[in-house]
């Protein structure tokens, strides 16, 4: 039981969920805006008696699953944003996902970071061309050493990073 895969599941803007059973393969679309509240996992019975567990995800754009070598620096000046690219070798943390508007990153080592903190993010893609992007925002979640960064501009401003993150 400890081995079930999670299925995720994206709620579009009409509310509507796509849940497929993979025992059976039957597909379903269910309107979640009749459940008042959700916990983050939930267990579904199919017709068929299989029951198995869905994380409802929210999102607006969708999120890729990244493993890149990324350095960050927390933003105390706005008018003396370093250059992260001469800083390329100095790796203090880790890409694990990227969005259109955002990232999720881990901090190698100990953090001082809050919430609402302001940061500048680098990071190599693992594109042909090892594009080099740097992002500036606006933490919105800490949990130990996973950081949540909303980007000031979205990954549509640049081509590299929203070539990279088509689907």
């Amino acid at each position: 039981m400890a081995d079930e895969t999670i299925q995720k599941v994206f709620v579009k803007e009409d509310s509507g969920a796509t849940i497929r059973c993979d025992s059976c393969g039957l597909v379903k679309t269910i309107d979640t805006q009749s459940f008042t509240s959700l916990p983050p996992v939930v267990r579904i019975r199919c017709a068929c008696t299989a029951v198995f567990p869905v994380r409802f995800e929210y999102r607006k754009f969708y999120r890729k699953s990244t493993n890149l070598e990324g350095t960050y620096h927390v933003l105390f000046d706005e008018r003396d944003i370093p250059d992260l690219s001469l800083a390329r070798k100095t790796i203090n943390c880790r890409i694990e996902n990227i969005s259109m508007h955002g990232a999720g990153f881990s901090a190698l080592g100990r953090h001082r970071i809050e919430k609402n903190a302001r940061i500048i993010l680098g990071f190599t893609l693992d594109n042909p061309k090892r594009t080099w992007i740097e992002k500036t925002g606006v933490v919105q979640l800490v949990e130990g050493s996973y950081l949540g960064l909303r980007f000031d501009e979205p990954a549509s401003t640049d081509r590299e990073l929203g070539f990279y993150l088509m689907p």
